[in-house]
């Protein structure tokens, strides 16, 4: 997981705390709330990377059963032909 990204959870918790009518002595429930979406949403994008890369290489993979990604080895530099140097 990524560094804490304090900014961030300092701005959720001073909304929390002002949609909760700016009460008195929350501040460290409200903290915590913050921290915890914070995280919440930082696993989430990790899954979301995650399955990302799965199938990005499934994807690959059955492509290249499939014979349509030709590789680097395959490829072979064109020559011009002596027509076509001449302009």
């Amino acid at each position: 997981m990524p560094e804490r990204d304090y900014d961030w959870i300092a701005r959720r918790a001073y909304a929390l705390w002002e949609e909760n009518g700016r009460p008195d002595g929350e501040h460290e429930a409200h903290w915590l709330t913050a921290l915890n979406d914070w995280e919440r949403l930082q696993d989430a994008a990790t899954q979301t990377t995650e399955k990302a890369e799965r199938r990005i290489a499934q994807a690959q993979v059955s492509a290249e059963e499939e014979g349509l990604i030709i590789t680097e080895e395959a490829v072979q530099p064109r020559r011009k032909s002596a027509k076509s140097r001449k302009g």
